[in-house]
């Protein structure tokens, strides 16, 4: 019973919130359901008036269509849309998302930043943390005693040149075989103990700040690494902020405050659920924050906009083939082509002689079941035939249509393993039915099944606008 008092008692309160505020009057009321004026200026703000959109709409534009958009929403109430299972759990989600800000436990986020220190503390056994610098000549474990001699002559070379005043990035950049750290110079991540191969980490960490070593051999090859920095690990309260921005990476609000919730739920000893947790944690922050309340209506009027307009326009409209063809029909010159079509297949044989017989089974299959046919009458033991499509594109869309439908005489490549390949169907100057314009026609016929339907609401719920209010809509 309460999650049915729930959503009918929810949005009346978001909506009445501050209603009745001298400074946020009622701008409009729509089958019986008030609009304050920072309802109206929230939505368009951040739809009507966006910058950059394609197209900015004026206050007096924005009107009709924040009332259609309403209207849809009190037709899907109407309907009891709002009541489906698949809505409500969608919708909390989404509310859940936006509450979870309330609802971090800053005890739980810094103990787990405490215990992320602990570890590296740990981890660090007193050592310093390190970032070096070391360019890499590869040496593989099978390498001859000659590769082995001339990769440590190659070393030692880099090494003294070094010494004697180059550059160790630019010799980094040259020489190193480590790709990932050459471009940068040679240069690592700063880490703790336990990174790096053991050769390569004792010979760093017996280097003082700006030392460099010797060719050190590892597993890898030889390597000469450049400290450039060592430190201890500073306190916590110095790393907390970094640690904090690195648990935030990782979801730890969410964390916190479904460990919060939890406990919430524990403490009441079976007398709340998550949900009713969350309904409070809700209803104690919508009336004092604006940008909350109508964040969270508008998913719900958006999820209710979405379902409504699926039932009643879109799917029936794109279902409606009469309707389609018909619209077709009337309005035919709006879809008129440019340039010719092909309309077809492309087929690849591996035995010429299938050509003739795929072109037909094509011809007689390709509306339908041809896949089923395919298999059937050429592909059951191996693939011997391939078959791509249906297609419907212009000239200069695709290579093989352009050969050989276009008989723009371009040579194709064969398909490895295919002798033969052709094309199924023909190049039309102008669409035949609405099937080949099919998407536009859906689109143009929803448009105008969605505006009939529009036109029918006007009618069916009441509105009105306070004008004196919306001349100060800013």
């Amino acid at each position: 019973m309460k999650k049915t008092v729930l959503f009918s008692t929810l949005f009346a309160l978001a909506l009445t919130a501050g209603a009745q505020s001298a400074a946020d009057p009622v701008l409009m009321v729509i089958n019986g359901k008030p609009v304050t004026k920072s309802e109206f200026e929230y939505s368009f703000h951040k739809n009507g008036n966006v910058q950059d959109a394609v197209e900015q709409k004026s206050v007096q534009e924005y009107v009709p269509m924040f009332i259609n958009y309403k209207l849809k929403v009190a037709a899907a109430e109407a309907a009891h849309l709002d009541t489906l299972s698949s809505y409500k759990k969608e919708f909390l989600t989404y509310r859940d998302m936006q509450l979870t800000p309330f609802m971090v436990d800053s005890f739980f986020t810094d103990s787990i930043a405490r215990v992320v220190y602990a570890n590296t503390e740990k981890q660090l056994g007193g050592k310093d943390l390190i970032q070096t610098s070391h360019i890499l000549i590869r040496l593989g474990q099978k390498a001859t005693e000659a590769e082995k001699a001339a990769a440590k002559s190659k070393a030692d070379s880099i090494y003294n040149a070094i010494v004697n005043g180059a550059d160790f990035a630019e010799m980094a950049k040259k020489y190193s075989a480590d790709p990932g750290s050459a471009a940068k110079g040679g240069q690592l991540p700063m880490v703790g103990p336990g990174q790096f191969v053991k050769e390569f980490e004792d010979a760093a960490y017996a280097l003082k700040q700006g030392e460099m070593s010797k060719p050190v051999l590892s597993a890898f090859g030889y390597h000469i690494i450049k400290m450039d920095e060592r430190k201890p690990l500073d306190p916590y309260e110095k790393l907390k902020g970094d640690i904090m921005a690195m648990l935030k990476r990782q979801n730890i609000d969410e964390a916190s405050a479904e460990y919060r919730i939890k406990k919430l739920v524990a403490a009441s000893n079976g007398k709340l659920t998550r949900e009713e947790v969350l309904d409070s944690v809700m209803n104690a922050n919508i009336g004092q924050n604006d940008a909350l309340r109508y964040l969270i209506q508008e998913y719900h009027d958006g999820l209710l906009l979405y379902e409504v307009s699926k039932r009643q326009v879109w799917d029936v409209a794109a279902a409606d083939t009469k309707g389609l063809e018909t619209w077709y029909k009337t309005h035919k010159a709006d879809y008129a082509w440019k340039a010719p079509k092909f309309k077809g297949f492309i087929y690849h044989c591996k035995n010429a002689k299938d050509a003739k017989a795929v072109n037909k089974m094509l011809k007689k299959y390709g509306a339908g079941e041809w896949r089923k046919q395919l298999k059937q009458q050429f592909n059951k033991d191996s693939i011997t035939v391939s078959v791509s499509g249906p297609y419907l594109c212009s000239q200069g869309e695709n290579s093989v249509i352009d050969a050989y439908a276009f008989k723009t005489g371009n040579n194709v490549k064969q398909p490895k393993g295919f002798t033969m390949t052709g094309v199924s169907g023909k190049v039309m100057k102008q669409p035949k039915s609405y099937i080949d314009v099919k998407a536009q026609v859906t689109s143009d016929y929803q448009a105008e099944c969605e505006k009939l339907w529009v036109e029918k609401l006007r009618k069916q719920f009441t509105f009105t606008v306070n004008e004196d209010v919306l001349k100060t809509v800013k």
